[in-house]
């Protein structure tokens, strides 16, 4: 893959802002799981989607679909248990290759599943450790995805989310309480890279308009209704995946 190609796939340009979020994570913590977990990530990505492509199509396959989902997986899960990491990735790659309808139409958020999937399964909280430090991951997830989000015409997904999120917050919680978790680096991390995934994002129709107010609507009606079951953002955005490839893609 050439320069020039990188760039012009939009998920290169997904693929630098992670980079991006990596490289300060590790800078500013200087932990080892800091650069060790997200390298471990991709590289178990890469060999498991390799491994499954072949034996589902005959044809080993490595794209940047692995590379993104792995770095994914490295920056969201717990930084202390190698066991949550490498199921997660594992998970997350079975799910591109049998919950879906073919080639490049899996129906959940592969990342999302994965990470939702193994909190459970070992009890241990979703982390957003490289999100959760500062205000810096903020910026670099807001500016970087603006072009990205452009080339894809799905700018209005993240906006669209967010404010109906804090108006949502700020009737349950009050107007304070809101900005903060609103304009909060992990709520940017979701809307901005996660939400807008573009196989499991449908982008057509009413959710062309709908998706990002669907998905807030189901966070809100988790804190409203008490509902508490692994990540509050991760499950909203798979229950949504669900309907959405149900919607779209059957009917």
């Amino acid at each position: 893959m050439t320069i020039r190609i990188f760039w012009a796939d939009s998920r290169g340009k997904v693929a630098l802002v992670l980079v991006s979020l990596w490289l300060v994570a590790v800078f500013s913590q200087f932990r080892p799981f800091a650069l060790l977990f997200p390298l471990l990530a991709i590289a178990c990505s890469f060999v498991v989607d390799a491994c499954l492509s072949r034996l589902r199509y005959g044809v080993w396959f490595f794209s940047l679909s692995s590379f993104i989902t792995g770095l994914l997986i490295g920056l969201i899960v717990d930084p202390t248990s190698i066991t949550v990491l490498l199921t997660a990735v594992v998970l997350a790659s079975v799910s591109k290759y049998v919950l879906g309808l073919g080639k490049q139409k899996h129906v959940f958020n592969p990342a999302a599943l994965g990470i939702v999937l193994s909190s459970a399964l070992l009890n241990r909280p979703v982390a957003w450790w490289a999100a959760t430090w500062s205000v810096v991951p903020l910026l670099i997830i807001l500016f970087g995805m603006l072009l990205p989000l452009l080339q894809l015409r799905r700018l209005r997904m993240p906006i669209s989310f967010l404010f109906v999120y804090g108006i949502g917050l700020a009737l349950v919680s009050g107007g304070e309480s809101a900005l903060k978790l609103t304009f909060d680096p992990t709520v940017f991390l979701f809307a901005w890279i996660m939400l807008t995934e573009p196989i499991t994002a449908p982008n057509r129709g009413f959710w062309r308009y709908g998706w990002g107010v669907f998905v807030a609507i189901l966070v809100i009606g988790q804190q409203v209704f008490s509902v508490s079951w692994s990540d509050p953002l991760l499950t909203a955005l798979l229950v949504a995946n669900g309907f959405g490839f149900f919607l779209t893609r059957v009917l």
